[in-house]
């Protein structure tokens, strides 16, 4: 899994300026998938770390010391490039939802099971600021919104159904699951854009973990058969 920190590994700056190099269009380097995969490791990072805006390809290219043509020649445009930014945060997340999906032994602790991601940290900024460049590029553009449901949004949202499901007391409906999930994701997503996004922490805290350990007692009584 990618460690997604803030600044960036250096090491790699050779590989980008050999990216630029001149080919024929449309012909694919032979290691292209290699070389891609790094473009799209160091452009998440700086997604994750970078002032909460959409950068501009330009803004990318420099970001990852790479040029705009290089970037068109392995994701086509701006849009490509966002959405396999959101396809690998996806796929990093996608170890915290095999994490968390097992069955718990009651709605309550199913919950709280859940709510553990929430843990105050870097951990949970990072998970915050990568569901923020999701939501930011997904409102303005049609396609990264796709992208953000497919990668993201909708695993989250199906890792909870899947534990609920497969927990004692549960709700028996699919719509029934779905409403669950949404009640347990969103006050999660919220108090974390509130706080540790929109300056929250400094001028109206919350107490995260009384929050969330009341939340607990109300989802897990409120759904429970």
């Amino acid at each position: 899994m990618v460690n997604l920190r803030p600044g960036f590994d250096r090491g790699v700056t050779q590989l980008y300026r050999e990216l630029d190099m001149a080919r024929p269009e449309g012909v694919r380097n032979h290691d292209f998938e290699q070389k891609r995969n790094a473009l799209v490791e160091a452009l998440t990072r700086f997604a994750v770390t970078a002032e909460l805006r959409r950068p501009s390809l330009r803004q990318f290219a420099k970001a990852v010391d790479t040029s705009e043509p290089t970037l068109r020649h392995y994701f086509k445009d701006r849009k490509g490039v966002v959405v396999a930014i959101l396809a690998h945060m996806g796929k990093i997340g996608r170890s915290i939802r095999d994490g968390i999906a097992a069955p718990s032994d009651s709605i309550s602790s199913a919950v709280k099971d859940y709510y553990l991601i929430a843990t105050p940290g870097p951990q949970f900024e990072l998970y915050m600021r990568a569901h923020a460049f999701g939501l930011i590029e997904g409102i303005a553009d049609g396609t990264a919104g796709k992208a953000y449901l497919k990668y993201m949004l909708e695993p989250a949202l199906s890792t909870i159904t899947e534990k609920l499901a497969a927990t004692p007391g549960s709700p028996k409906s699919a719509l029934e699951l779905r409403a669950a999930a949404f009640a347990i994701l969103s006050p999660l997503i919220l108090m974390g854009i509130h706080q540790t996004l929109l300056g929250g922490a400094e001028e109206a805290p919350v107490d995260n973990q009384a929050t969330i350990a009341l939340l607990q007692t109300w989802l897990g009584e409120a759904i429970s058969e």
